[in-house]
């Protein structure tokens, strides 16, 4: 009886998913992004989301609309950047310095901005919830893997770091279930408020059975594949 052991099969898995990823979150960034044409100059006419919004866009939410849109696609292509060089040691120096640039990123613009955006938001206060703890678990996670890593404990560091990455992600998320809704022509308050609360919790959930059960996988991966010359007698 002979084996193969296919010992790239993990690494060529990851790469695949990883690029896959890459690709699919430059597509909706760039689809979010586009949309910035409406903001500068700001355009009721022609932007959905401000339409919705132009009787409450002054003072401090109008400020806290343009801090958020600023900032949050600077801190996921950090949390890109840092997630593909957490692992390469040649960017270790570098790594540590954008990740506290991301850290404060989180810290004094992204997270404050989205609460203080998620009071006026769009199907009510059970949306509004949704994206406020959102933006408290983004600044927690950030936070915690900002101290781990000072406390070179980097295992745990990864563990936080890759959340952080996962709420960061959510408006991409956020985007792709509220086109789906729109496709499938069940676009609605309710459709929106849970998008509101699954589009980060979904996806937190999902890395934390993969953390629990990973291991499993990645055995059941490996395991050899048996090719058998002996033959059957009766």
């Amino acid at each position: 009886m002979a084996s193969v052991h296919p010992p790239n099969r993990i690494h060529v898995l990851n790469a695949l998913a990883f690029y896959l990823l890459i690709a699919l979150a430059a597509k909706v960034l760039f689809s979010i992004l586009y949309e910035y044409r409406f903001y500068f100059p700001v355009d009721f006419g022609e932007s959905v989301f401000l339409a919705e919004r132009k009787a409450i866009f002054r003072g401090t939410y109008r400020v806290a609309f343009f801090v958020h849109i600023l900032a949050s696609p600077v801190a996921l292509v950090l949390a890109f950047l840092l997630m593909f060089t957490g692992s390469r040691k040649w960017f270790g120096a570098k790594h540590r310095l954008v990740g506290k640039i991301q850290v404060l990123l989180i810290v004094i613009a992204v997270a404050p901005s989205g609460l203080v955006m998620s009071t006026e938001a769009f199907s009510g206060p059970i949306a509004g919830w949704g994206f406020a703890t959102l933006s408290v678990a983004t600044a927690v996670t950030a936070i915690a893997a900002g101290y781990f890593a000072s406390q070179r404990k980097f295992a745990v560091h990864q563990v936080w770091a890759t959340r952080c990455f996962i709420l960061l992600c959510s408006p991409l998320v956020l985007r792709l279930t509220a086109g789906s809704a729109f496709v499938m022509n069940v676009e609605s308050e309710l459709s929106y408020r849970l998008s509101a609360w699954l589009c980060w919790l979904l996806p937190l959930i999902a890395y934390e059975l993969w953390r629990k059960y990973s291991q499993q996988f990645i055995a059941l991966v490996r395991q050899p594949i048996s090719f058998s010359n002996k033959g059957t007698s009766e």
